[in-house]
């Protein structure tokens, strides 16, 4: 909702809070993935003080319904009102920094003015799996990889061999340089690589990943040894194409207890 007054337009939207800046003593800018307007920062004065009105719904990985006033191409925070705040992600070290991966990559890769509904679902949805601990980590994680990048235009295509366009085999060829599968007579290793080879269930998960709707996306298992490989492929995917250094991917590594 936008309302124009005398001096500056009033938006309300709804938003999940990714990054928080500490400004002097009392103040903060917050970066808000939002359902209509993507990645905005919002400055939010006296935020920080413990009784301050928008303290709560201004905090880390909060999700809320934020009025705010744009004077020239800034956005200063009016009012907000919290909807969900995922306390439980801060009772747990590897769950926060999965939640920061997962802000960080949004963060890198999202675009500002642009609706971005489909990405904030994923996002709400990632981090309610993660607070309530309904899905095992590696498997929010590949899961959130594959179709976030589905969402801003890299879906890899995996419907058929990319030569020749067979559909199944016992085993296909992941090719991470431009995210195509080819079948055993098209692939050529002299020529590929960076491939990865996928077993029938290892390729039916990444399909359901990425094509699926969305509404049924967390609703299939896999085998560990499968959840393994896929968080190999699904991180070195989303690492090569938007070609970033991700710190909070490294040091949710450094704490995990169980290595994939």
């Amino acid at each position: 909702m936008r309302l124009k007054g005398n001096k500056a337009m009033l938006i309300t939207t709804r938003g999940i809070v990714l990054r928080e800046k500490l400004v002097g003593e009392n103040d903060k800018f917050i970066d808000v993935l939002t359902n209509d307007l993507g990645v905005i920062e919002i400055s939010a004065k006296g935020a920080r003080k413990i009784n301050a009105k928008n303290s709560p719904a201004s905090q880390l990985f909060a999700y809320s319904k934020f009025c705010v006033q744009k004077r020239g191409e800034r956005y200063y925070l009016n009012s907000s009102e919290p909807i969900h705040i995922f306390y439980d992600l801060r009772l747990d070290m590897e769950k926060l920094a999965l939640a920061s991966y997962f802000a960080e990559i949004i963060l890198f890769s999202a675009t500002s003015e642009e609706p971005s509904q489909e990405i904030l679902r994923l996002m709400l949805n990632s981090l309610e799996f993660l607070s309530s601990g309904k899905r095992n980590k590696e498997f929010l994680k590949s899961v959130f990889e594959l179709r976030l990048l589905s969402e801003i235009g890299l879906m890899p295509d995996i419907v058929g061999c990319a030569e020749c366009g067979a559909y199944l085999s016992d085993k296909m060829y992941f090719i991470f340089e431009n995210g195509i599968i080819l079948c055993p007579t098209c692939y050529d290793l002299n020529l590929h690589a960076e491939a990865a080879q996928l077993s029938l269930p290892l390729l039916h998960a990444i399909r359901y990943i990425v094509l699926t709707e969305f509404e049924k996306l967390w609703n299939f298992k896999i085998s560990d040894e499968v959840q393994k490989k896929l968080n190999y492929i699904a991180e070195k995917y989303l690492v090569l194409h938007l070609d970033k250094h991700f710190k909070t991917l490294e040091f949710y590594k450094s704490i995990c207890s169980k290595e994939f």
